[in-house]
């Protein structure tokens, strides 16, 4: 039987939509019932499960303390307009070290990419083309806040997520142990054109308001999207799923 919430229980949870709480219980939350699924079946650690009185629309791990909780209590929770009848209560991951170059094809860097919902196709992206690990600089959107998570659509139970303090050093230490540097950039070569030698390349996509660093950028080899009709830009998720297609396939063809 599941336990019943408590005021001071909900007044908890429902902090974790701020990201100071977030990072002061270590905790975030996963709302719905597709993302709740896919927590389920991810390495995340789940504390608790939270779901309304006679949800029964997915099965819930028998070892995991489950709360049940009002319409209103459920509401002051979520932070979605429709709650599904139960959210999820997980660990956010500890920090962990970058791969050695030698030991993976390609990693994916965000420089300061603020929009939750880029950030969050951006991970579907990297799943989709098997990318394990992402590297997100200071000025990177909280990848545990609800619009981030929401947005991934699960992926993020199952990406090493890395937060650096100062992505020109990190980039450098990448170059020190042999790894290669490459961001998208409005000019460059372009991505059907490129010639990378194989593994350890870290692939560095900015913001669109702000693009690379420049000074990043100036260590990097540039690709380009070539444009074959009009408009200004691409969305940076839009733009980091054509590259990961594109050097995906260049790789395989070679």
């Amino acid at each position: 039987m599941p336990n019943i919430l408590s005021k001071a229980q909900t007044s908890r949870f429902r902090a974790l939509k701020q990201g100071k709480y977030r990072k002061q219980e270590g905790l975030f939350l996963l709302e719905g019932i597709r993302l709740c699924e896919e927590a389920f079946r991810s390495d995340l650690v789940i504390v608790s499960v939270i779901i309304l009185k006679g949800f029964d629309k997915l099965s819930i791990p028998e070892n995991l303390t489950v709360y049940e909780a009002n319409q209103t209590q459920l509401e002051q929770i979520t932070d979605s307009r429709n709650p599904q009848g139960i959210i999820c209560v997980a660990k956010i991951p500890g920090a962990s070290l970058l791969p050695e170059p030698s030991e993976t094809d390609l990693i994916l860097a965000l420089d300061r990419i603020a929009d939750p919902g880029n950030m969050g196709t951006i991970f579907r992206s990297a799943l989709w083309f098997g990318i394990k690990h992402i590297l997100l600089s200071p000025g990177c959107v909280d990848p545990y806040s609800p619009k981030v998570v929401r947005s991934s659509m699960g992926a993020l139970g199952h990406l090493q997520i890395h937060q650096t303090s100062d992505l020109n050093q990190t980039c450098d230490e990448w170059m020190e142990k042999g790894g290669q540097l490459a961001a998208l950039h409005m000019s460059g070569t372009t991505l059907h054109e490129v010639s990378l030698r194989a593994g350890g390349l870290c692939l560095i996509v900015g913001s669109e308001a702000h693009g690379v660093d420049a000074t990043l950028l100036e260590k990097c080899q540039t690709l380009v999207i070539e444009r074959k009709g009009k408009g200004e830009s691409l969305n940076a998720a839009m733009a980091t799923s054509i590259a990961l297609y594109a050097l995906q396939t260049n790789r395989e063809s070679k």
